[in-house]
């Protein structure tokens, strides 16, 4: 099918999409896009945290 195993075990559209999308980057560009989102993901539970 020249997909990810994971992108048929996907619960929503969305996150399909981003196994697609992680898998056509390189190894490096991936840890680093991995390590973005967790630094998205920290940045609003400190701003949830704040309220």
């Amino acid at each position: 099918m020249g997909v990810p195993l994971a992108f048929l075990y996907a619960e929503t559209d969305t996150m399909a999409e981003a196994i697609l999308t992680l898998g056509l980057l390189s190894k490096p560009e991936q840890r680093k896009a991995v390590a973005d989102l967790k630094a998205r993901l920290a940045q609003a539970s400190a701003g949830r945290a704040g309220s």
